[in-house]
């Protein structure tokens, strides 16, 4: 009726606004994509081999991989997916290749989806796990295959009948060609084992990144109702639905009705497209004629389906009933979503540490010659770090590592200056350490990508990108995998216990190092300059992005109590304390209650 119009005519407007206020725009997605791209760049220079990895998933894509800001963090509940092709391993799909000299005897069936291959375990992902400074990563292993089969939405007669701009279907055209087919470890729920499931992850993307502003905020407004509202209540039900419910409306709605003021009635559609798919699979499932718990056809697969996760009969009505209920009660959902999402700063500053995130951490040998190219900063950092937990301080040692550390360029500054400076203290200097901090006192590193509200989506690219890494200091966090913990036997040890982190809950061997806190905290404790070390406390104090590294050394600078108190409580309020960091601030506070006191005997 008119008086629902009317309050969803409101409502949509208010979503919209919000979730743009939020970064989730069209120019915003495109920087994220960007940054995925230059991601999977730097991995493939890694590697060597510019053809066997690549980022996907939502990181890539644009669109979810953070549900609260679209900045470049991605979600504590998210991850960041890395597929990695087996080398060796190719399959000629029959009745498909068009490869020349394959028998037919060669060549694998490929049916539903899936190509029937036995003896692989179906579990598509080896995840490693997250924390607040690292998220977490699905490595996925997959099998090449010679060529696609049909794509269902680029067959002439669909379309034909397609909203999807023209443009965007020949981009999809265009991938075909140009990304590798492959297949994942995956199956359909009673044939565990048997097959292995075709993937069309490069598809996805290519029409994920092709999403305009409404459509994106209608993809993630799915997503946020999908993990926040449907799956803690009801078992079957997962992101990948939600992707597929978007393509649905993608290709269905015309040009006309995308405005903001629709934004309601689009999402209601999404739903009850949703909720007719899994009625319909409730009925078959009463039938005995649905046993694979098939729920939704592939969008882009002909005669494939989707199927619900982990579920069986029964979750199908279940489900069901609650996606009854979330249309019943959609307002306030999205009023919730609302409140959920929080705004870009001004700056619109998008976060990007490529080698804080790096998906693959294996270290690659540093070659002795030439200029260092950026994904080569890594292996440099690294086996600096090596070297100084090194017993060796022989003249030679000095000698190569400091040749080791000059070799860093400019973009890796407070890194290569932070080693400096440990390399002389290693080396019993302390005067020519501090000659080295006190010079780069006025340094400043670049705590992300500044992506003001008129920025355009041409100017997202790899290449603005890979711009801003080379012309500022942006290597400075990074992530390590040791297999022996890395100590600096020549500093304090409260100090050495802090420059190199162990990130406990992602794996025993994985270490943060934030160079530019190292480089303060070392200037400080040489110096001993007190109104320095209060500026820096107050300035990580103030700063949102602050991480627990940052917080741990700022608590050893501490020249009061009070200001300790302070640092305890913003670690505490982020989550970053554990058993080290605990007995570390209850021995500085010991420190400063006697310094304290005996200030205030000597003034008595």
């Amino acid at each position: 009726d008119s008086e629902t119009h009317s309050v969803d005519d409101k409502l949509s407007k208010q979503l919209h606004k919000r979730l743009s206020q939020a970064g989730f725009v069209d120019s915003r997605a495109s920087l994220q994509s960007a940054l995925g791209d230059v991601l999977q760049q730097i991995l493939q220079k890694r590697i060597g081999n510019l053809n066997i990895v690549f980022v996907v998933g939502s990181y890539s894509e644009g669109w979810g991989n953070n549900l609260v800001t679209l900045n470049g963090r991605t979600d504590i509940e998210s991850d960041i997916d890395v597929m990695q092709l087996i080398l060796g391993r190719l399959y000629h799909l029959r009745d498909w290749c068009q490869c020349r000299e394959v028998k037919i005897s060669d060549a694998v069936e490929y049916r539903n989806g899936h190509i029937f291959v036995q003896g692989f375990a179906s579990n598509p992902a080896q995840t490693s796990h997250g924390t607040a400074l690292r998220p977490s990563v699905d490595h996925v292993p997959a099998c090449r295959l010679c060529c696609y089969p049909s794509i269902a939405p680029l067959l002439p007669d669909r379309a034909s009948k397609s909203h999807i701009r023209s443009q965007v279907l020949d981009a999809l055209r265009k991938e075909l060609e140009t990304s590798p087919c492959h297949a994942v470890h995956a199956a359909s729920p009673t044939k565990r084992g048997e097959e292995l499931r075709l993937s069309t992850t490069f598809l996805e993307r290519r029409l994920l990144r092709s999403l305009t502003t409404l459509q994106g905020q209608l993809f993630v407004t799915l997503k946020y109702l999908f993990k926040k509202v449907i799956c803690p209540r009801v078992n079957g039900m997962k992101a990948y639905h939600a992707k597929t419910v978007t393509f649905r409306m993608l290709e269905e709605t015309a040009q006309s009705e995308w405005k903001p003021e629709n934004f309601v009635k689009l999402l209601r559609r999404a739903l009850k497209m949703l909720l007719n798919s899994v009625m319909k699979s409730s009925i078959q499932d009463k039938r005995e004629t649905n046993k694979d718990g098939e729920v939704m056809e592939h969008f882009f697969l002909c005669d494939a389906a989707i199927y619900l996760k982990g579920a069986n009969s029964r979750d199908a009505q279940e489900i069901a009933n609650v996606l009854k209920d979330v249309l019943e009660n959609l307002h306030q959902h999205l009023n919730d979503l609302m409140n959920y999402v929080q705004p870009t700063d001004a700056s619109g500053r998008f976060a990007f540490h490529p080698f804080l995130i790096l998906p693959i951490l294996d270290h690659k040998p540093v070659s002795g010659k030439g200029s260092i190219e950026y994904h080569q900063i890594y292996d440099v950092v690294r086996e600096g770090i090596c070297q100084l937990c090194f017993s060796d301080c022989g003249a030679e040692s000095q000698e190569a590592l400091m040749k080791l550390i000059g070799r860093l360029p400019v973009c890796a500054r407070s890194a290569r200056e932070a080693l400096r400076a440990l390399a002389f203290l290693k080396f019993e200097q302390s005067d020519s350490a501090l000659k080295v901090l006190t010079n780069c006192e006025w340094f400043r590193v670049s705590r992300g990508i500044d992506w003001p509200e008129r920025s355009r989506v041409t100017d997202a690219t790899p290449e603005f990108v890979w711009k801003h890494l080379k012309s500022c200091d942006s290597a400075w966090k990074f992530c390590f995998e040791f297999k022996e913990i890395p100590t600096l036997k020549f500093l304090p040890k409260p100090l050495s216990s802090c420059c190199i982190i162990n990130l406990e809950h992602v794996a025993y061997d994985c270490y943060y190092v934030n160079f530019e806190a190292v480089l303060q905290t070392l200037r400080l404790e040489l110096s001993s300059n007190r109104v320095m070390a209060d500026k820096w406390v107050e300035d990580v104090l103030n700063r949102e992005d602050a991480d627990g590294q940052e917080m741990l050394l700022c608590a050893l600078s501490c020249t009061s109590s009070e200001q300790l108190s302070k640092v305890s409580g913003k670690l505490k309020s982020a989550a970053y304390l554990n058993a080290h960091a605990d007995r570390l601030l209850l021995e500085k506070e010991v420190k400063l209650s006697r310094q304290e006191t005996i200030r205030f005997v000597g003034k008595i």
